[in-house]
């Protein structure tokens, strides 16, 4: 057999062929330091294009092995060789550190990477418990559908927020009306202005009741056909979405998404969610620290500073953040909503007492927002000062000059501590309740996030 270990980059990969026939030396990591390649104009380098594709089937492997990290740039590269014959197995992350580690095979080597992976296929070989058994199209599906599905939620606000124009004087009585979607999926009030026959259980005349009372035909005033093709666009892409949720679905019910399904679910989190969480951490293995756990999913706290400005803001995904958000706003925030579980008893308990902190010492919280924002205006003044005063002075005199600075700021520091004392009154409440009410809800989503990274290593396991 001819095995192709394939390192994935952004728009390439590296790879590293053996054949099984060849009388392999025990000691690989002499084999690689032997057998390494100049990194320019690398043989075995493929860009993802015609002639690297090309390229690389030149070299007939008869499998290729991937890692399911970056599992976005290498779905293209396992999709093709499936559909060209060339079977493609995947190796956990932690099983080719570790494989790396004890051969002693570069670290942050791309050409060490690709080997490790073949070398690792051709020891393994005929032992499946060594190899990751998923679809990688699954995982890079369901954040497609997941991405199009917050694309399409974009699409109909406009259109829903002109129909309600629209119907403020063409049917005022339903201008208002809520668009929950029925038990068929259609929302009731578009599917009656675009004249669509809903496949429901139960027939509803209510809007046709409705209407008949209203005082807009009373007094002559019809439903225009520019409410009722806008209508209609919004059933149109009901119906689309319909169909991708139940898409999203039906890839959720694969069976190596179970074991994270059955954790996700302990925590109260929702189809769509899981959906766009899987095909971020899938497979778990590949995370081997709650950090980058984190970070993948929108909860990292990433260093910004400059001088002496200090700064943190949180970091990665934006979409998953605001998911973890929704989450813990929509089902750990309310009693009545928590997952009736240990889960969402720890998850309630930790939200409850950090909202009691607040509540119980309002006048401590209001200081904190002070000092902070105080601290952070005294850090800004302290740098615009040393950028525009220090680099117009001699070289030798900016020590001295940046010492009396600083005292001179320490000294403002503490008149401002003394003055600010005790006058936490004039802060206004409501502000500071949402910023803390904004943190309280972050710091339950990392702490869930704690939770669920040490279950899902669990379930795994």
């Amino acid at each position: 057999m001819r095995i192709l270990g394939l390192d994935v980059c952004k728009n390439s990969v590296v790879g590293w062929l053996i054949n099984t026939e060849e009388n392999l030396p025990k000691n690989f990591r002499e084999y690689f330091r032997k057998h390494r390649r100049p990194k320019d104009n690398d043989p075995l380098t493929f860009k993802a294009h015609i002639a690297g594709i090309n390229a690389l089937l030149e070299l007939k492997p008869d499998a290729i092995i991937l890692e399911p990290t970056g599992i976005h740039y290498s779905w293209i590269w396992a999709h093709i060789c499936s559909m060209e014959n060339i079977e493609v197995r995947w190796v956990g992350h932690a099983e080719v550190k570790h494989f790396r580690k004890q051969n002693k095979l570069p670290d942050k080597n791309d050409q060490a990477d690709a080997a490790a992976l073949a070398l690792y296929a051709f020891i393994h070989w005929h032992n499946d418990e060594f190899f990751l058994h998923f679809n990688a199209g699954n995982v890079a599906r369901l954040r497609e559908l997941w991405l199009q599905l917050q694309s399409i939620n974009r699409i109909q606000s406009p259109p829903i927020n002109r129909i309600r124009q629209q119907l403020a004087k063409e049917f005022p009585e339903a201008a208002l009306s809520a668009t929950k979607p029925g038990d068929d999926g259609m929302v009731p009030l578009w599917a009656w202005l675009a004249g669509r026959e809903r496949n429901t259980v139960r027939k509803s005349s209510y809007y046709d009741r409705l209407y008949a009372k209203s005082i807009a035909p009373k007094y002559r005033v019809g439903i225009s056909d520019f409410t009722r093709t806008l209508a209609n666009l919004l059933c149109d892409l009901r119906d689309w979405e319909n169909k991708m949720v139940a898409e999203i679905l039906e890839l959720l019910d694969a069976p190596e998404f179970m074991p994270y399904r059955k954790v996700m679910t302990q925590f109260g989190i929702g189809d769509r969610q899981q959906a766009l969480f899987i095909s971020q951490i899938y497979p778990i293995t590949k995370f081997e620290s709650l950090g980058r756990f984190k970070r993948r999913l929108g909860m990292a706290k990433d260093e910004e500073s400059s001088g002496d400005k200090e700064a943190y803001k949180t970091g990665g995904s934006r979409f998953c953040r605001s998911q973890l958000y929704l989450w813990v706003f929509n089902r750990i925030a309310p009693h009545h909503a928590r997952p009736k579980n240990e889960t969402g008893q720890k998850l309630g308990d930790f939200y409850d007492q950090r909202k009691s902190q607040f509540q119980d010492n309002p006048e401590l919280w209001k200081q904190k927002a002070l000092s902070r924002t105080q601290k952070k205006a005294m850090d800004e003044l302290r740098r615009s000062l040393k950028e525009s005063l220090l680099p117009m002075l001699p070289k030798d005199q900016q020590p001295q000059i940046e010492a009396i600075l600083n005292l001179t700021l320490q000294n403002m520091q503490l008149s401002l501590d003394q003055s600010l004392a005790g006058k936490t009154s004039s802060v206004k409440e409501k502000e500071i309740k949402r910023g803390f009410g904004n943190l309280i809800i972050s710091q339950t989503a990392a702490y869930g996030l704690r939770l669920m990274f040490k279950e899902l290593k669990r379930a795994i396991d």
